[in-house]
């Protein structure tokens, strides 16, 4: 079996003439944690309805574990999904409402099983008090606990961490990472690219249905790194300089005029005094610094300006 346990292609959910995903593709590998990130109504939460088997698709094809998989496929039950409502009894404990769902699972030795999921998750001294009178946070932990029944493969979240207080999102946040490291393969949406980037190793950006951007962890974080932007007539003859009278290593070359200096030691009236000394000619040069939400803002055109 390949590395990529997920892959959709040109994935597309229609609801009347509404087009609620639209010619999707990516990729997830095992063990990734994988952030979906786009804003309110961008179709994240029917994306992920679709790679988890609770709607069919308009068109497209869906690969888990290197099978194509149809309608009511066996491999849609090695998924874990926590999307939208828990689906819990309120007036019960979280025990009592994870043994019922492991008698439905016809699960062994459940005691044992459900004291150790719920120790997992933090809930393990909540004894019998009922999920009514659950934080936020606690609700939410015991719905990650409910996903985990059946120990699937891979784990799906849909705005686990929308209306948690910062205790909650950092509870929530730790549980994903644990989980991880067990190996669990984690699929997280998101609006928040700031709170997901503490987690997420890829992203895609979702935008009225539509991929806009894939891109890893360190990719994200070397687009929002502090860097100096810098135009020249040829970017060709002006690296050697760069590299050989100032030690820059770390830049990139978007174009044959314009570099990204992301070395930290120089400073940009350096690299004006030693371009021009050796005959480069600098048409212009400025700091650059963005946050990840003015990135997530640029890149769903809610954004301006981001230069200093």
């Amino acid at each position: 079996m390949s590395s990529e346990i997920i892959e959709v292609k040109q994935l597309t959910k229609k609801f009347k003439a509404k087009v609620a995903v639209d010619n999707v593709d990516f990729k997830i590998r095992k063990g990734e944690i994988f952030g979906l990130i786009g804003p309110n109504g961008a179709g994240k939460s029917t994306l992920l309805k679709m790679i988890g088997g609770l709607i069919y698709p308009s068109s497209g094809k869906i690969h888990l574990f290197d099978h194509a998989v149809q309608e009511n496929h066996s491999y849609f039950e090695r998924m874990g999904l926590l999307i939208e409502n828990t689906g819990v009894y309120p007036n019960y404990s979280a025990y009592k409402n994870l043994d019922l769902i492991a008698i439905s699972y016809g699960l062994k030795d459940r005691q044992r099983y459900i004291n150790d999921l719920l120790k997992l998750v933090g809930l393990d001294r909540t004894h019998k008090k009922k999920v009514k009178n659950f934080s936020m946070g606690m609700k939410q932990r015991l719905g990650i606990a409910v996903a985990l029944i059946g120990s699937p493969d891979v784990l799906i979240l849909d705005e686990p961490i929308n209306g948690l207080d910062p205790q909650g999102i950092s509870e929530i946040r730790k549980l994903i990472l644990d989980l991880n490291k067990t190996g669990i393969t984690i699929i997280i949406s998101s609006h928040i690219l700031e709170e997901l980037s503490k987690v997420a190793t890829k992203y895609v950006i979702l935008h009225h249905g539509k991929v806009i951007e894939n891109i890893s962890k360190e990719e994200l974080l070397l687009q929002c790194e502090n860097r100096i932007e810098l135009e020249v007539d040829e970017a060709k003859m002006a690296i050697p300089i760069l590299e050989k009278n100032l030690g820059i290593q770390r830049y990139k070359v978007i174009n044959e005029r314009i570099i990204h200096i992301h070395d930290t030691h120089v400073e940009s009236q350096q690299i004006v005094k030693t371009l021009a000394e050796n005959g480069v000619f600098v048409h212009y040069i400025t700091k650059h610094k963005q946050s990840l939400e003015q990135y997530f803002l640029e890149r769903t055109g809610s954004g301006g300006d981001t230069h200093d």
